[in-house]
């Protein structure tokens, strides 16, 4: 599912953006290849740890909270480290584009996520390879503190 959001990211990466920061505009494919990158990495991350509610708050139409900012802080970080080792960007010109990019992808996956009920969590989960493996380990870890 991630992967046709980024299809469509790709789409909406502007040519002038990727040339003021010196890539050619055939570059927006593998901008939003580590746009996905760094998403997985991050959210599936804080999914493991248990963060659940504070991924899905960052990904709904809602005010985020303090974690969920954080959460878009460290998105945004990864992102921008990812296109400096990756595609040779400086931090400013990684900033540049990661202040473009990372609100488009936010807002793509929220609007995917906002198809579906508030509490079901299935498509997060799904997105950043979590699904059914992390909610199994969160019950086998609630039940056990409950038999």
């Amino acid at each position: 599912m991630l992967d046709s959001i980024l299809g469509g990211l790709k789409d909406q990466i502007p040519g002038d953006l990727l040339e003021k920061v010196g890539l050619d505009s055939s570059k927006a494919g593998d901008v939003a290849n580590i746009a996905g990158e760094s998403a997985k990495e991050v959210m599936s991350k804080n999914l493991a740890s248990g963060a659940m509610d504070t991924v899905m708050n960052l990904f709904s139409k809602g005010e985020n909270s303090s974690s969920a900012n954080s959460l878009q802080n460290d998105l945004t970080s990864n992102f921008i480290g990812k296109l400096g080792t990756k595609l040779g960007l400086s931090e400013g010109m990684a900033k540049t584009v990661a202040s473009a990019i990372i609100p488009k992808i936010l807002s793509m996956i929220t609007d995917k996520n906002e198809e579906t009920p508030a509490s079901d969590t299935s498509s997060i989960a799904s997105m950043f390879g979590g699904s059914d493996d992390i909610m199994d380990k969160a019950k086998g870890m609630l039940g056990g503190l409950f038999g």
